[in-house]
């Protein structure tokens, strides 16, 4: 495109990124010793007692070491060990008075959004270094196995709730929702944080996993709207104004309003949802990825479209999936809105399902009144 530089020319026919820098020389190890030389963008641990990598491990495997990128590289690194006839194994670590792996009370907006690596096999592909990230997820539940922090957060908001229909509990009402997963839900997928695009939704202080208040709104509008409730109903608990389709008149600034049902953000209960490592395999990336004409006219560069065909190679594509039960609390100045919001997410749950991939079976979810419990 005229006036747009070409940056495969604009950077000295390196691209926008700097080359890669030339690894160092390796050098062999003294007999009985660990080597010293270091992989690209990391180094390779020396001794023992948790100062550096293992080496010599079952298998003929060699251990080394890959520091985070960045100032978080000083305080967490991830192990790489490339064994013999098995699938290496790869260790998050975090540097406390020796090198330990990353413990669950770690917070995963940290882990998940703000670390990257070097490609771990020494290669130029990194997409392999999501697996410490998403080992590290699934057997910490995200953080959720700091059990006493949780515990006092559900109890901190129980308190609030109390003390807010206190003040007035003729017109303040709590529904307390269970909202069961039925198989598994990905929620945002299209957050794309961090190097490796890890999109889930997180809480915005701890880090669990989460629905937010957002979302759970409009899983409730498009399930009135999937009930077909009427218009003058939703915007009363909803707020207003709410989307118009057809030949419907566009919304007037009296249109605008509140609803009588305010949402908070859902929290995972105590031990009950679970985290899982899923991967989706795209055989025909290249075909997907060069037919978008509004990004090519937009692109610097510019690529011809591509044929499908069997002889592409496939694209793993991971990404991360939660199981369980999910704490959702209510808020309301009328009962029958309230319960009318309930039935309207018992539809989006069972009809539409929330969040990403729902036609291939994630999403859908049961929802059950959970008023006496932990009242």
């Amino acid at each position: 495109m005229a006036g747009i530089p070409d940056p495969k020319h604009a950077f000295g026919g390196k691209g926008p990124r700097a080359p890669r820098p030339a690894p160092p020389p390796q050098r062999k190890p003294a007999p009985g010793g660990a080597g010293n030389g270091a992989p690209r963008g990391g180094n390779r641990g020396q001794g023992s007692g948790g100062s550096g990598g293992r080496h010599g491990s079952g298998g003929g495997g060699r251990a080394t070491v890959y520091p985070a990128n960045g100032p978080l590289g000083r305080a967490l690194r991830v192990e790489y060990e490339a064994r013999e006839n098995q699938d290496p194994s790869t260790t998050l670590q975090e540097k406390k008075e020796r090198w330990e792996a990353v413990g669950p009370e770690a917070n995963g907006l940290v882990v998940l959004r703000r670390l990257s690596f070097e490609p771990l096999d020494g290669g130029t592909n990194p997409w392999k270094n999501h697996v410490p990230l998403h080992d590290w997820a699934v057997e910490t539940r995200i953080g959720q196995g700091d059990a006493e922090l949780l515990r006092q957060t559900l109890e901190r908001r129980r308190r609030f709730l109390r003390e807010w229909v206190s003040a007035d509990p003729d017109r303040r009402h709590v529904l307390r929702v269970r909202l069961t997963v039925e198989w598994r839900l990905v929620s945002g997928l299209g957050l794309q944080f961090g190097v490796l695009d890890n999109g889930l939704a997180l809480h915005g202080t701890y880090g669990w996993p989460t629905l937010s208040a957002a979302t759970l709104k409009g899983l409730a509008a498009a399930g009135a709207r999937s009930a077909d409730v009427d218009t003058a109903r939703v915007i009363r608990a909803l707020g207003g104004p709410r989307p118009r389709f057809g030949k419907e008149p566009r919304p007037t600034r009296e249109d605008h309003s509140r609803g009588s049902v305010r949402f908070l953000d859902a929290l995972p209960g105590e031990d009950t949802v679970k985290v899982h490592a899923d991967v989706i395999t795209p055989h025909q990336h290249p075909y997907y990825t060069s037919t978008d004409t509004k990004a090519h006219e937009k692109a610097q560069v510019r690529k011809d479209a591509q044929y499908p065909g069997e002889h592409h190679n496939p694209v793993p594509l991971p990404f991360l999936s939660v199981s369980g039960d999910l704490r959702v609390e209510l808020m309301g100045d009328d009962e029958d809105d309230l319960n009318a919001v309930f039935d309207w997410l018992v539809e989006a749950g069972e009809e539409l399902g929330g969040g990403g991939r729902t036609t291939a079976g994630y999403g859908y979810f049961s929802c059950a009144r959970a008023d006496g419990e932990d009242a």
